[in-house]
């Protein structure tokens, strides 16, 4: 059974026992889920999800190896590429196949092909901080199928922490669905997150800083999403990110009832300005100072 035909059976029969036969009548209380799970085929393969995550802390153990780095500067000083970026994302695309043969993918170091059964790849986000900390970076994958990103999964290497969701279903850290409310502070008590970069486009987000409690850059766009939707900052904003920086995240913000918005395409390849927030009135706001 191909995995883009069992991805919504796994996900909601995660952590039931692999050997769990049910029929189309049966209804399972998850314990990790808040509502009951009905089963519409005969048998599902419950490992699916699992395997995949497993396989993703797998091909990312090597780059918490301490190992001299081959860098190349692909734009600038700024824009870096390791034989890591490109060694992983190849072993991601191979893991890939073999759950989803004859998809195709939009990768930051590899070709970029769009169709209805798609991944969307950023083997490290947080180049920089990977060369230069060993901290910071994740990998990111998020699954499209229909023009819908409908799984996203973002591990945070050096801290081994899995942050995913599913659409309709829930984000979960590791074993743990989210069930934390988001804040919606006044502008004046929020936190928010922008590259330097991003200021220097934007001169008037100084007046916007200027009405906030502070201001934070990560330089990793994947968790400074996950850090708006677990309510850990208030919003990010970035002008350059593309959409492997944030589609995996973007998905679990949607799943912790964040929002966001694109200036461009969402699946644009090109430096996108892209928005996470809280509220529809905190990205309105943000709008009037770009």
């Amino acid at each position: 059974m191909r995995f883009s035909n069992v991805i919504a059976a796994s996900f909601l029969n995660l952590f039931i026992s692999s050997s769990y036969h049910i029929t189309g009548k049966d209804c399972v209380k998850n314990k990790y889920l808040d509502y009951n799970v009905h089963k519409e085929t005969n048998v599902m393969d419950t490992k699916e999800i699992r395997e995949l995550l497993q396989k993703v802390r797998e091909i990312g153990e090597p780059l918490k190896q301490d190992k001299e780095l081959q860098v190349q500067s692909k734009n600038g000083i700024q824009d870096l590429v390791t034989d890591m970026d490109k060694n992983t994302e190849k072993k991601l695309r191979e893991v890939l196949q073999t759950f989803t043969p004859g998809c195709t993918f939009i990768g930051e170091e590899g070709n970029q092909v769009i169709s209805d059964s798609m991944w969307i790849i950023d083997p490290i986000d947080g180049t920089t901080n990977f060369i230069n900390a060993q901290e910071g970076y994740a990998i990111c994958l998020a699954y499209v199928k229909d023009k819908q990103p409908i799984l996203g999964i973002v591990y945070d290497v050096a801290e081994d922490t899995m942050y995913w969701a599913y659409k309709g279903k829930g984000a979960f850290i590791n074993n743990e669905k989210v069930e934390k409310e988001l804040p919606k502070r006044p502008l004046s008590q929020c936190v928010w997150e922008a590259s330097l970069n991003t200021l220097l486009v934007f001169p008037k987000l100084i007046d916007l800083f200027q009405q906030t409690r502070g201001h934070r850059s990560r330089g990793c766009c994947s968790l400074s999403v996950i850090s708006t939707a677990l309510g850990k900052t208030d919003f990010y904003l970035t002008e350059q990110a593309k959409c492997w920086d944030y589609a995996a995240a973007d998905v679990f913000l949607k799943e912790c009832q964040g929002i966001s918005w694109c200036k461009k395409d969402y699946f644009s390849c090109e430096p996108n300005l892209y928005i996470a927030a809280h509220t529809q009135e905190v990205i309105e706001t943000i709008k009037e100072y770009l």
